[in-house]
This record gives structure tokens, C-alpha cells and sequence, in this order.
């Protein structure tokens, strides 16, 4: 555990965190200093927590990404959302807000917005409230290292913070690839690009074309392996609707989804389709 103290030191001071910020209500902050330099070791425990403070799985942190992110949501969140019962969002988006409100832990905003996020894409309503969505930005934009949790964080605001920051935000991260943790199955950098497609996405409900078509350039000149080939062509797909935004003409994107069909991506299929008649909707 001693060993894990100079790389911990090293990703908290990327992130601008302060020792006090990382040892509170963990350990004191001259046994944290004294860890990260190598001089004494500490608890698995508190390893542990200190490594969420700073916004990395254990699995992260150590260096093998396999970890599911869906597994650092408590069994009741993840419940409700698979239930999409709206009426207990409301409840727990309350709870946890009012928990972030009294220790400004950002877990707890993370909760609240992970359960706004469905409520949105369910009733079409945003209850975070502005003065979240703001703190929300602030934190989002001066985030150093893109760890899985963190990207997650900004998968779930997407659709709940403006489009001009939104977009900020995404090319922040594409500018910024060397500071996402590398790992041997591709997590991170699969999480990220379906994140930023996700980011393209609401640019494009939201009307926001120029920013969408910029967005989606910036993403197509990133190198992706053949491994990477289902977002390869979810990108081509969100140029084929942006276009579609643009004229209506829609011959193109329906032989773009038939061709997906063909090749048997039915996963895939349904996902341009679910995506193509929101774009109708709002055309």
C-alpha cells in the first residue's frame, strides 16, 4: 500500500485537489502527505476511499479498467431506473440534492444527476436546479483526469447543462486524450466515445448544428482500431441526421439504417432509428 502513495500524489495534484480537500474525513492530512511520499502505509480501507475521492475506481487507479461504473450506483438508484418509476425519482433526486446541499460531497451530486437524467429523458422535464447546473459546470470544466467515473459523470449532464458548454466540454476531453488513464481492454476509451457520441447527440436535439458538425469532425479524426468499428459508424450515422436537420432529406439516412439492418446489426438498428424519429420530431 506504501508503493500507491506517489502515484495517488500525482493524479489528486493533476486534478488541482488539495490534501486537506482528499484526507477529509478519511485520514489526517499529515498521514496522507507522509503516504504519498513512501513513509508510512495505511489502511486498505482508507486506500480505498481515498481513491474514490479522487474520483477513480480502484480498478482505475491499479490500472486494469474493467470495472462497470453502473456498480458505484447504489442498488435502489438502479432499481428505479430500471423500473422508470418517475415518482421515487423525484423522491431520491430530492434526498440526494439535499445531501450535496449539506456536505458539498460531489458523489452526491452525481447521484442526483444521474436520476435527473432519466427523469429527463422520461418526462422531458430538467429538475436539477440552475444554481446545480452551474456548480455542475464548474466542476465538469476544470476536471484534469477523464477517469471512467468522471466521463460518466458528464455522460449523465448532457442534456442538462447548455449546449456552448456541453460542446466545451467534449472537445476539452478529445484535447485532452493523453490524460484519460490507459488500460489493456479499451474501457476508458470506449467510455469516451460513447459519451461524446451521446454529446453529439444532444447538440443535435438541441439544434445546435454548427457545434454538432464540429464536434462530430473532431471525432472522426480521432484514430480508432477496428475494435472501434460500431462507433465508427454511429458517427457517420449523426452526420447522416445532421444533414437531415439541415435539408430533410431523408433518403440517405433510411438507406444508411436498411445497410445496418443488412448487416445484421439489429442492436444497432434500432438504436439510429430510436435516434432518427426524435430528429423528425424536432424538425
Amino acid at each position: 500500500m506504501k508503493s500507491l502513495g506517489p502515484k495517488f500524489k500525482r493524479l489528486r495534484k493533476e486534478q488541482n485537489i488539495t490534501l486537506t480537500a482528499a484526507a477529509k474525513g478519511i485520514c489526517s492530512t499529515s498521514n496522507l502527505s507522509r503516504w504519498e511520499n513512501g513513509k508510512i502505509q495505511i489502511t486498505f480501507d482508507n486506500v480505498m476511499k481515498l481513491i474514490n475521492r479522487i474520483h477513480f475506481t480502484p480498478n482505475e487507479f491499479i490500472g486494469n479498467s474493467e470495472a462497470d461504473n453502473d456498480e458505484t450506483l447504489p442498488a435502489e438508484i438502479r432499481q428505479v431506473i430500471e423500473d422508470e418509476d418517475t415518482v421515487k425519482m423525484e423522491k431520491l433526486i430530492a434526498y440526494y440534492l439535499d445531501l450535496y446541499h449539506q456536505n458539498r460531497k460531489f458523489f452526491d451530486l452525481f447521484l442526483a444527476v444521474v436520476l435527473c437524467n432519466q427523469y429527463l429523458l422520461i418526462n422531458n422535464k430538467n429538475l436539477l436546479p440552475f444554481s446545480d447546473k452551474m456548480r455542475l459546470y464548474t466542476h465538469l470544466s476544470q476536471i484534469k483526469v477523464w477517469s471512467s467515473f468522471n466521463l460518466s459523470f458528464f455522460g449523465n449532464c448532457v442534456f442538462m447543462i447548455k449546449s456552448d458548454r456541453v460542446f466545451a466540454i467534449a472537445m476539452q476531453i478529445i484535447n485532452n486524450q493523453d490524460l484519460i488513464p490507459k488500460d489493456p481492454t479499451f474501457y476508458n476509451l470506449i467510455t469516451m466515445m460513447g459519451v461524446l457520441a451521446d454529446a453529439s447527440i444532444s447538440l443535435i436535439f438541441r439544434k445546435d448544428l454548427k457545434r454538432a458538425k464540429k464536434l462530430l469532425n473532431a471525432l472522426e479524426q480521432i484514430k480508432l482500431s477496428q475494435v472501434f468499428s460500431f462507433f465508427k459508424m454511429t458517427l457517420n450515422f449523426l452526420q447522416e441526421v445532421v444533414r437531415y436537420m439541415e435539408n430533410g432529406e431523408e433518403d440517405d439516412i433510411l438507406e444508411f439504417i436498411q445497410k445496418t439492418v443488412d448487416l445484421g446489426m439489429n442492436d444497432a438498428a434500432n438504436t439510429f432509428i430510436d435516434v432518427f424519429k426524435r430528429a423528425k420530431e424536432l424538425r
